[in-house]
């Protein structure tokens, strides 16, 4: 299964939102803080899961019940059990490749099904599915439900590591009658002695659990088993748990029991599950995570390769380490506008931005990216914000939500429209030397991209070089001596001025001739000769160059990186 399309109204956060998942099978929310991502998977278990929800006034937006709660989840990819079950076959629907949902399905639409969940001021959930083809409505069961394959992996993990009634492990051994006369015994002689290993589908549902957990990268000590874990209440079906060794698996770290609750889960259903996962990092190291993600992604691989339903997974992350793993299709970015309107676009929709999300997922988080043309400003722009706090009350830029970020050169504009297409703020950080082409002036512009260069025909090189006094130039070039070694300047020196006598102060090349056309030459210098052209040797200038921009702020050096600081701490 796979959810196609969703349609949201009055449910807590969100007024309205419409959804198109573009088909992918790996969808992926990120977005600022109180966007209504966890949201937007509520509102599907909410319509899927089999689970009876309540409802309450804080359900519906700004607690208003007389605006009632509707939620349309279309899903495609359907399992042969519901494609063939006659009850659905009426309201059956057509999908398009551009993504038009038809009534009257076309030859060559995906057959899908929309469930709608209404909720009014008296709190019931009518659950059903619709299709305009018939006026009526088919309401649907808990057991209908079901059959659309939701797995959540939310708060109540424990409850799935027991047999308890409704969890997970007691659906996988609840239809065999023998198996409930084993059960009964085991009850009645449980103080006694209870070998729940020798119930077959106790054992087996412990040894898929295992196995899919084990994959996940669960730490699994011993071997996972149903064994008892009294309490006060008495003994009940709850009583029995899942455990690895002789330890209640409930008792395991967060990571962990997060891990073997969603294989438990995934090893229920044998046909392509919906899979709903909040912040999957939550209690997991970097590695696990990694193979979290490689896992659920081969789960799918092999169910398409065995030509049955991947299925989907629907997830929420602030980590950059699952966006790392992330295939860019996967990508979506959710915002929420001050009237409640949430809206969430497709990372790929508008250009390619798959350089950010390989090379640096965590600026996806931020509010506001400013993109560095190269290696050497983006590194300068490293260096230079770990010196803003102390002019801003210690506040980083982090802070405010804002990121730098390498540009790649040529790459850097339209990335940025790219990037602003998504809504985030953006600012494109740009030496001088080579003129922005035409359109690009005009698109940035029109479209709100804050372009900041140095003017004059500047690139970062001679605007470093013309703004420093005598001594900061002779800092910059025992700086240089460091990146390429000191015989090395000497000799790049040398060629360069055999007027002067290179190892002299700098303040001295002026009794030759004007510092000032040195300061060109050197700089076209540094240039050719790529003494600061990677971002490790730019963030090792940083400092200076801060030096250089306080004693000369109205130099086009000066004037540039102040406007960047101002455009980071959102001053302009």
């Amino acid at each position: 299964m796979r959810v196609e399309q969703l349609k949201v109204k009055n449910f807590r956060g969100i007024k309205h939102l419409e959804w198109n998942l573009m088909e992918q099978s790996i969808c992926c929310l990120i977005g600022v803080g109180d966007s209504a991502k966890t949201t937007v998977l509520d509102a599907v278990e909410a319509a899927l899961s089999p689970r009876w929800m309540t409802f309450n006034e804080s359900d519906f937006h700004h607690a208003n019940t007389a605006e009632g709660i509707e939620v349309e989840v279309t899903i495609g990819e359907l399992s042969r059990a519901l494609l063939s079950d006659g009850r659905f076959g009426l309201y059956l629907r057509g999908l398009s490749q551009g993504g038009q949902l038809n009534d009257e399905p076309e030859d060559a639409d995906e057959p899908v099904l929309t469930v709608r969940l209404s909720v009014d001021a008296t709190m019931e959930p009518v659950w059903s599915l619709v299709c305009d083809r018939y006026p009526v409505p088919r309401v649907l069961s808990n057991r209908d439900r079901a059959m659309f394959c939701l797995v959540r992996l939310a708060g109540d993990e424990a409850r799935h590591l027991t047999w308890a009634q409704g969890s997970v492990l007691s659906k996988m051994t609840e239809a065999n009658d023998e198996t409930a006369q084993m059960l009964a015994h085991a009850y009645r002689s449980a103080r006694q002695s209870a070998n729940l290993s020798s119930i077959p589908e106790l054992a087996q549902a412990a040894a898929s659990a295992e196995t899919a957990a084990r994959a996940l990268g669960a730490y699994v000590n011993q071997n996972y088993g149903p064994d008892l874990e009294l309490g006060r209440g008495g003994f009940s079906s709850g009583s029995i748990a899942l455990h690895d060794g002789s330890v209640p698996l409930r008792l395991a770290g967060l990571g962990t029991r997060r891990l073997a609750t969603l294989a438990v889960q995934r090893s229920a259903i044998n046909e392509g599950a919906i899979v709903l996962v909040d912040e999957l990092e939550q209690g997991l190291e970097p590695h696990r995570v990694l193979g979290a993600m490689a896992q659920l992604k081969k789960w799918q691989k092999e169910a398409e390769k065995t030509q049955l339903a991947k299925g989907q997974i629907l997830m929420t992350t602030h980590s950059d380490v699952v966006l790392a793993e992330l295939p860019p299709p996967s990508l979506f970015i959710v915002s929420r506008s001050p009237t409640a309107i949430t809206d969430i676009k497709h990372a790929s929709s508008s250009g390619d931005v798959s350089r950010v999300l390989k090379g640096a997922p965590r600026a996806l988080f931020a509010r506001r990216i400013l993109l560095c043309e190269g290696a050497t400003e983006l590194g300068l722009m490293l260096g230079i914000r770990e010196h803003y706090p102390d002019q801003h009350d210690g506040v980083p830029i982090e802070q405010l939500g804002a990121a730098i970020i390498d540009g790649g050169g040529s790459a850097g504009p339209p990335l940025a429209l790219a990037l602003r297409a998504l809504g985030y703020q953006v600012g494109l950080f740009r030496d001088s030397d080579r003129k922005l082409e035409a359109h690009f002036v005009t698109k940035l512009k029109s479209q709100g991209v804050r372009v900041i260069e140095y003017g004059g025909d500047l690139n970062t090189e001679r605007a470093v070089f013309l703004s420093a006094s005598n001594d900061q130039v002779d800092g910059l070039l025992d700086l240089v001596a460091g990146f390429v070694s000191e015989p090395t300047l000497n000799d790049h020196l040398a060629k360069e001025f055999p007027e002067v006598d290179t190892s002299e102060s700098f303040n001295d090349w002026g009794l030759v001739s004007d510092h000032a056309e040195f300061r060109k030459r050197m700089s076209d210098l540094a240039a050719a000769k790529s003494w600061l052209k990677n971002a490790e040797r730019g963030r090792a200038i940083s400092f200076l160059v801060t030096k250089i921009v306080a004693c000369a702020p109205a130099a086009p050096l000066g004037v540039c990186l102040n406007s960047v600081e101002q455009w980071l701490y959102g001053d302009a």
